[in-house]
């Protein structure tokens, strides 16, 4: 996979998880729905992560050395 696909990759499960956090939170489940917001946050930091970095488009872990 290349780093658009994936990029595409985690802007999909994104949307996806987006979708469900506002189910949660038009259902006060407050909670869950800023948990989804965090995972939102994370897909897309990946999503971004792959894009600029071509050679490495893999992000395991967001904090780099």
């Amino acid at each position: 996979m290349d780093n658009i696909n994936l990029m595409e990759y985690w802007q999909n499960s994104s949307d996806e998880d987006y979708n469900v956090m506002n189910v949660l939170y038009s259902n006060k489940k407050n909670s869950y729905s800023l948990f989804f917001g965090h995972l939102v946050i994370e897909k897309l930091l990946k999503g971004l992560y792959a894009k600029n970095n071509k050679e490495n488009p893999y992000a395991k872990n967001l904090i780099t050395y």
